[in-house]
């Protein structure tokens, strides 16, 4: 069952967070679940008795999920659940906020910290610096109006990338790279399904042993230099990497 519709669900109306958001979190909650896919939701007057919001309220919080890719709304034949994840390329680099608004989410941030850190021997050799020398490191909480938090972000940049560590990281860190003429226009990724422990599960809000997907990037700049390097925790029911292959075409020709 998607929720029990006789059970009346308290929204907090003194919170900033507007109500159709609340709606959206505690339904997309419900996605985590791969069973759910395919279950259809109740209706609209059922909702409106659950969560004691008007009808404009749950068409929203529900116009939402549609756009999210998250459930279908098919006249006649009531919504049901299609989708609980979010889809990237990995043939293009893309910020973050960007991925969120292509598919047409609020990208929202929880920057955790931001701190400059001794070099160790592994970003010394990765950003070819001097011994002694310092990198960036911002760790970051990321998501979006439906599913918050989507994802952990550690970034390292290094000391040429031209950042002090007082902007405001609440937004893209590409796009402030690109102000600052450092773009990261190129990059090598690896993916590896991992099992989330510890520190990682507790910021993520998810038990530990849940699947994540563990995602390491090393981002490069104008003439080859590397200039970050980003591990990220994605939570492995809520998002998912698209790869576009393609064979040799001179090859396939023989």
């Amino acid at each position: 069952m998607f929720l029990d519709d006789k059970k009346k669900i308290n929204l907090d109306r003194s919170s900033p967070v507007p109500l159709y958001y609340q709606i959206c979190k505690i339904l997309s909650d419900q996605l985590k679940d791969p069973e759910m896919l395919g279950t259809k939701i109740p209706a609209e007057e059922k909702l409106m008795k659950v969560f004691g919001v008007s009808r404009a309220t749950i068409r929203r919080a529900l116009q939402s999920l549609e756009m999210n890719g998250m459930i279908e709304r098919v006249r006649g034949k009531g919504t049901k659940v299609i989708s609980s994840t979010s889809l990237e390329s990995l043939t293009t680099i893309r910020s973050f906020s960007e991925q969120m608004y292509i598919e047409n989410h609020v990208p929202i941030t929880q920057v955790i910290e931001t701190s400059w850190i001794p070099a160790d021997d592994r970003f010394i050799e990765i950003f070819k610096i001097p011994k002694g020398e310092k990198i960036l490191r911002i760790t970051r909480l990321r998501g979006n109006e439906v599913i918050f938090p989507l994802v952990l972000f550690v970034s390292y940049l290094s000391p040429k990338s031209g950042l002090t560590g007082n902007e405001n990281f609440n937004g893209s860190l590409y796009e402030i790279l690109k102000r600052i003429n450092k773009p990261v226009i190129d990059g090598d990724a690896v993916i590896e399904a991992k099992l989330a422990e510890g520190r990682i599960a507790k910021l993520l809000k998810i038990d530990d042993g849940s699947p994540i997907l563990y995602y390491e990037r090393l981002g490069k700049t104008f003439n080859n230099i590397p200039i970050e390097l980003v591990e990220a925790w994605y939570v492995g029911n809520h998002y998912k990497f698209k790869i576009h292959l393609s064979s040799n075409k001179r090859e396939a020709l023989r």
